[in-house]
C-alpha cells in the first residue's frame, strides 16, 4: 500500500511540475506558494489511503458492506468507516443483548463469542448508531442491528440448526406447549416478527448474529 501511495504522490507532483514548466517561464511568489499547498494535499490523500486500507476497521467495513449489508456502495462504506473510527457508545441494553447472543452462538460457523460480541457492537454502530430501532424511510428492518423480518423468518426456516438448545433456553418465553421458541417464532408472520424484533432487543441481536455468521467470510 505504501508503494502505491508513493507512486500516487510522484505522479501527481510530476504532472504538476510539467504543467508549471509548460505555462510559466519564471516562477513567481504566488506559484511557489502553491507548490507546498499541492504537496500537502497530495501527502494528506496518500496518508488517508494508507490509513484506511488494510486496517481492522476497513476490513470489517468490507465484511459488513459485502456480506451483512450486501453490495454497499463506496459512499456507504466510507460512512461506515467514519462511524467505526468515531467515539460511538453502545447502550447498556444493547450490550446485554450482545452478550446473550455471544453465548448462544459461540462456536457456530467458526465464530467465537469474542468475535461475535465485537462484531455486533460494530454492526449496531454502523446500522443505527444506537439511536433508533426502525429503518429510515418506512423500511422493514428493525432493532439496533437493522434486521429485516423476512431475513429472520428465512433463517428460522432454512438455518434451524443455529436455533438450538441455548437459543430456546434464552427465549423460553416464546415457547408454547410442546413447541420450542424457535418453532413458534418460525411460524409467525413477517409482520409479527417485525414487531418482536423491534420490541425485544435480545431477539434482534440473535437474528443479527445468525445473519452475520451465515454471511461473513471466515
Amino acid at each position: 500500500m505504501n508503494v502505491i501511495a508513493v507512486m500516487v504522490v510522484l505522479v501527481v507532483v510530476g504532472s504538476a511540475n510539467v504543467a508549471t514548466a509548460n505555462t510559466v517561464t519564471k516562477p513567481t511568489t504566488h506559484n511557489m506558494a502553491g507548490i507546498p499547498n499541492l504537496w500537502g494535499s497530495v501527502l494528506e490523500a496518500a496518508s488517508n489511503i494508507i490509513g484506511i486500507r488494510g486496517s481492522s476497521e476497513a476490513n470489517f467495513v468490507d465484511q459488513w458492506g459485502d456480506n451483512y449489508h450486501g453490495k454497499a456502495s463506496k459512499d456507504k462504506k466510507q460512512r461506515a468507516f467514519e462511524v467505526l473510527t468515531s467515539d460511538y457508545e453502545v447502550p447498556g441494553e444493547a450490550i446485554e443483548s450482545i452478550n446473550k447472543s455471544a453465548y448462544i452462538f459461540d462456536g457456530d460457523m467458526g465464530f467465537d463469542a469474542d468475535y461475535i460480541s465485537d462484531s455486533l457492537k460494530k454492526i449496531g454502530a454502523i446500522e443505527s448508531n444506537y439511536l433508533t430501532k426502525k429503518q429510515k424511510g418506512e423500511g422493514p428492518a428493525r432493532s439496533y442491528w437493522q434486521v429485516e423480518p423476512s431475513t429472520a423468518k428465512s433463517l428460522l426456516n432454512n438455518s434451524s440448526a443455529l436455533f438450538g438448545p441455548k437459543f430456546n433456553e434464552t427465549f423460553a418465553q416464546y415457547a408454547e406447549g410442546d413447541k420450542t421458541a424457535s418453532e413458534i417464532l418460525a411460524g409467525k408472520s413477517t409482520k409479527e416478527l417485525q414487531t418482536l424484533i423491534e420490541s425485544d432487543s435480545d431477539l434482534g441481536a440473535a437474528f443479527a448474529t445468525a445473519k452475520m455468521i451465515t454471511t461473513f467470510e471466515t
